[in-house]
């Protein structure tokens, strides 16, 4: 059943179309490292600027860019197209259906993300793995949270792509640069506070520190899951009442 389930998921994420975007998006940040590179720039020049090419669109554009796509459509397309209904009908926990796409949408993700920022890395830092490796499982701890929230957040409205763009170019673009108090509550400050601790390059001051990073993503990773299994019981007796 989970295999079933995740390979359902799975295919629906990966249609022609949406793949080639984002294989194109993630393959950018390899080719500005990539060529960066081919000036032979000094190692301690090449590391401070690969730091910052990681951190500023690493993690800051290419992340929440590919996991709010990603993670709105892992059950946002289906409530969209109506299909959830024959999902939902199936003898299938909700908490399972719940893991299993975000399961699905994190490795999706994770593989679009976080394997890119591990080549740039590598290439930009001259073949250190250190710096690629730090920034990369960050990636993939952020994935996880930027993917549960979006998830969630497609479960509760049919706009969930414009509002997840909305909060990762307002929140945290805006708001969490200028107010100190709000970057707590911001995905990418969690992810920069444990590639700072990670990696400790210089190129970055995380504004969070790395546990305080880590204990409030892993409970708003939670909440959100949580949240998306309540809200998708919500579907179900409206499906049955209908």
């Amino acid at each position: 059943m989970i295999l079933t389930l995740g390979s359902l998921a799975l295919r629906g994420l990966l249609n022609r179309r949406r793949t080639l975007l984002l294989g194109l998006v993630s393959a950018l940040i390899v080719a500005v490292a990539a060529i960066y590179r081919l000036g032979g720039p000094a190692d301690a020049e090449a590391t401070d600027f690969t730091g910052r090419l990681l951190a500023n669109f690493g993690v800051a554009v290419l992340l929440p860019l590919v996991a709010v796509i990603v993670g709105t459509a892992a059950l946002g397309s289906e409530l969209d197209d109506g299909t959830i209904v024959y999902l939902l009908a199936k003898p299938i926990p909700r908490p399972l259906i719940v893991v299993v796409k975000l399961a699905v949408a994190w490795v999706v993700t994770a593989l679009l993300v976080a394997l890119p920022i591990i080549a740039a890395g590598v290439i930009g830092a001259g073949g250190d793995p250190g710096l690629g490796t730090g920034y990369g499982l960050a990636a993939l701890l952020g994935a996880l949270e930027y993917t549960a929230v979006f998830l969630a957040l497609s479960l509760i409205t049919s706009r969930a792509l414009v509002i997840g763009l909305a909060y990762v170019v307002v929140w945290e673009g805006v708001v969490a640069g200028l107010f100190a108090g709000t970057r707590i509550v911001s995905v990418r400050q969690h992810v920069l506070a444990v590639a700072d601790a990670l990696v400790g390059d210089g190129a970055i001051t995380a504004e969070l520190a790395s546990g305080t990073g880590l204990l409030v993503g892993g409970i708003i990773s939670i909440a959100a899951i949580l949240l998306a299994v309540r809200r998708l019981s919500v579907v179900e007796l409206r499906g049955e009442t209908g």
